[in-house]
């Protein structure tokens, strides 16, 4: 009797893992969807021959950011909209780097830990989104221009 309540409980819990992966699964095929997507329209409509790595950016909007190649070896960066709107595009060359968006904000801020560091978009203008925890031990979105590396806005949730 003992080893059936035992066979019922496993095949019970092989059931409800198997379950819990099909909606893990689902919840992101929308998300797949729009990175499949963005990278798609980035081989299509810019100069990007090759994709090196490609995420969303939630901003004001999202955003698909595409980062490769071109036909000559060059870094290029591409923000897709999700929705309507224009896709900008630029040489990673002409902006400044994650390193030195990282150095900029240490000289400016004191960051106790670097959360993320990754290329966004907000009306139009690249940035570069770097999350942390600040000193007062609180969350901060801290933006920078990617061609300038200046300030643009911090947002402490």
């Amino acid at each position: 009797m003992k080893k059936w309540i035992i066979w019922i409980l496993v095949l019970l819990l092989i059931i409800i893992i198997w379950t819990g992966i099909g909606i893990y699964q689902s919840a992101l095929k929308p998300y797949n969807n729009a990175q499949s997507k963005g990278n798609e329209i980035a081989l299509e409509k810019t100069v990007i021959e090759t994709i090196d790595d490609s995420y969303t950016y939630f901003g004001t909007k999202a955003y698909q950011v595409v980062i490769g190649k071109n036909d000559e070896g060059e870094k290029v960066i591409a923000w897709i909209p999700e929705k309507k709107g224009k896709i900008v595009t630029r040489f990673e060359r002409d902006g400044i780097t994650e390193k030195e968006a990282i150095t900029i904000l240490k000289r400016e801020r004191d960051p106790q830990e670097i959360r993320s560091v990754k290329l966004g978009i907000e009306d139009n203008i690249p940035i570069w989104e770097i999350i942390y925890i600040g000193s007062d031990n609180r969350l901060t979105y801290h933006k920078l221009y990617f061609e300038t590396g200046k300030y643009r806005n911090s947002i402490k949730p």
